[in-house]
């Protein structure tokens, strides 16, 4: 008969394999966004230009690399720092950014800004396919006119999306708290840009963001790695008798 000491120390190490298997679909990783980062440019050959003065070889968008996109699974942003349209040294209340008069101007054909949000020096993002951006697969642009309070989003492949702190409150405001989003990867979607807003020339802008980007685990990974480990604790169970 096996000792009680033996099982416990198998038993614990076969479970804990089980819950690292849970901790790789909660993959996470860094990436920062400096201000100049301009979303138009997301997907764009290297001699590209727009937005009176920016070019893909500066002011490229940053790509998230390390963390694989999944049709259907969330996505959530923590997210720090400031940038300034100014390149002011002092920027302004962000990442959710700050008040602007008019939705930020949309340069890149194929890439459709959000509406509604009249944000400035906020953290955008845009999801692509393997293909180069075009106006032809161009989806209408997503409408923020009812607040950018949301608790989940689902933008299509080409829309530009507001993430700002990833949080429900609005730092613009004064409330930096909240609850935190999730944002749905399209089906498609391979690659995954973030860069700020603006309405033209991201050249000049200052400042980064230093973003945190997590996949959520489904509830049903939780509900396998959770069968599992009930399974093996019984089977561990009725081999000691």
């Amino acid at each position: 008969m096996k000792s009680q000491s033996t099982w416990q120390g198998r038993n614990g190490v076969a479970i804990g394999a089980l819950l690292s298997l849970a901790c790789v679909a909660a993959q996470a990783v860094t990436v920062v966004v400096p201000g100049k980062s301009n979303p138009n440019l997301a997907g764009r050959a290297s001699d590209y230009t727009c937005c009176s003065g920016d070019s893909v070889a500066l002011h490229a968008p940053i790509l998230v690399t390390g963390l694989p996109l999944l049709a259907g699974q969330s996505l959530t942003f923590a997210v720090s720092g400031r940038v300034s349209h100014t390149g002011s040294a002092t920027p302004g209340d962000n990442p959710d950014g700050d008040l602007y008069v008019g939705a930020p101007s949309n340069y890149g054909v194929g890439i459709t800004a959000p509406t509604g949000v009249n944000r400035i020096n906020a953290l955008v993002g845009v999801f692509l396919s393997d293909a180069a951006p075009a106006a032809a697969n161009t989806p209408a642009p997503l409408s923020f006119a009812s607040g950018l309070g949301f608790l989940s989003l689902s933008p299509l492949i080409g829309q530009q999306f507001f993430i700002g702190n990833g949080l429900t409150g609005d730092t613009n405001t004064g409330d930096h708290g909240g609850q935190v989003q999730t944002f749905a990867v399209p089906s498609g979607a391979t690659r995954l840009y973030l860069g700020t807003s603006d309405g033209f020339g991201w050249y000049n802008n200052s400042g980064a963001f230093t973003v945190g980007v997590a996949a959520v685990p489904e509830p049903a990974t939780f509900a396998l790695v959770l069968a599992g480990a009930l399974t093996l604790l019984g089977r561990r169970r009725q081999s000691l008798h």
